[in-house]
């Protein structure tokens, strides 16, 4: 009798595990594997606090400790899948983490890269990658709150970063400080409820990172491009930096139907500047006919980080459509993705769509970088564009 009942418990505890760490037939075709076997910690280290446990096909961080477990697999290239619970209890804030290209370190969010888990850090929100392209917090809150199991996924390849949560991506954007290192999960301080499940992986092949996607900037020079306007234009620590004026830095190459993404940081030229800092990216655009050193003709996607009474805000296609809401702040890096493919124009910036319409007033032109004004200095780097 206690033979069978220890028998089905056993049983029992393989199908809650199998259902927890559930693989799809079609994952498994495409060559995702189990990081987390839901039984134990094979394959896992703590690197820093207490030791974290397994229950129920769970793996539960230590409710009295902060600190962070990791893979002792190194990973580069990847698509990570799994689910996350947090529940802030009688704390501050439900914080945790998950750590990918992270060194084994006390500092993972420092020596690697962190998507971010929290719904009280307003300059990190979830789904931030923390301290370098952050995500909005009201948004955020209504996709993942807590006391729930929310679904997320990074995928990681070359330097191409996407994070999606709960269905809708929430970042694509270029970083290039780590090429490898493991995956972990954090307990950010104690008293805060944090569970993981059903983590599965799939190594990517560094072929598999191109997508047809090719450099529009070679991250040295400005060969390929010429400047109209007073601004200067030079290239630092791998960025095509705009300041000192109103001007433009168009592309010699023309583009019809494109995808172009870029990574992109604004911010005053001084800390009591007379003026908000205002950018944009020009698409299928002209040097001004009238006057070459004015603003060129063609559609912009407008970069500006305040609301305020008929303020066009950052995505929004200028002078046309309003992006739908504001996903960025001065002096942080963020991604736009621009898409126009005949008269459909799409902008997604840090990874979300913000505007989507028909317009065919412009078929063709040259794409530019705007530096509106001398209070503002401009930064871009990571242009890659592909034909749709």
């Amino acid at each position: 009798m206690f033979r069978c009942v220890g028998l089905w418990a056993g049983l029992l505890g393989l199908l809650v595990m199998g259902d927890a760490q559930r693989l799809s037939a079609q994952e498994r075709r495409e060559g995702f594997r189990p990081l987390f076997n839901g039984r134990n910690l094979q394959g896992w280290k703590v690197y820093a606090g207490a030791n974290w446990r397994v229950h129920n096909g769970e793996l539960i961080a230590p409710a009295d400790s902060a600190g962070w477990i990791g893979t002792v697999e190194t990973f580069d290239n990847f698509v990570l899948r799994g689910e996350y619970w947090v529940d802030k209890g009688d704390t501050h804030e439900g914080n945790s983490g998950v750590f990918f290209r992270a060194q084994p370190t006390a500092t993972p969010w420092n020596d690697g890269y962190e998507m971010q888990i929290s719904l009280e850090d307003e300059r990190n929100p979830t789904g931030s990658i923390y301290n370098r392209v952050p995500t909005n917090l009201t948004h955020m809150r209504a996709i993942a709150p807590e006391r729930q199991w929310n679904a997320f996924e990074i995928r990681a390849c070359g330097s191409h970063i996407q994070i999606t949560i709960n269905g809708e991506m929430i970042q694509d954007c270029d970083l290039h400080e780590f090429q490898r290192g493991v995956i972990g999960l954090q307990q950010h301080h104690p008293g805060v409820t944090v569970k993981f499940r059903n983590l599965r992986i799939k190594r990517l092949r560094p072929q598999e990172c191109n997508e047809g996607w090719q450099p529009l900037f070679n991250g040295k020079d400005l060969s390929g491009w010429f400047a109209t306007g007073m601004a200067r234009w030079s290239v630092k620590d791998g960025a095509i930096v705009g300041e000192g004026g109103m001007g433009h830095l168009f592309t010699e190459q023309t583009f019809t139907d494109f995808e172009l993404r870029a990574m992109i940081r604004i911010r005053p030229f001084r800390e009591n500047s007379p003026m908000n800092p205002n950018n944009g990216i020009y698409f299928r655009a002209q040097p001004n006919p009238q006057n070459r050193n004015n603003w060129p003709v063609g559609y912009e996607a407008q970069v500006y980080n305040h609301i305020g009474r008929g303020e066009y805000i950052t995505g929004s296609l200028y002078g046309r459509v309003m992006a739908s809401r504001l996903l960025t702040r001065d002096g942080d890096w963020f991604s736009m993705r621009i898409r126009a493919k005949g008269d459909h124009i799409q902008i997604f910036v840090n990874g979300q769509k913000v505007v989507d319409t028909r317009n065919d007033e412009f078929k063709a032109g040259h794409i530019a970088i705007q530096c509106h004004d001398p209070f503002t200095i401009v930064e871009t780097r990571d242009l890659y564009w592909r034909p749709l």
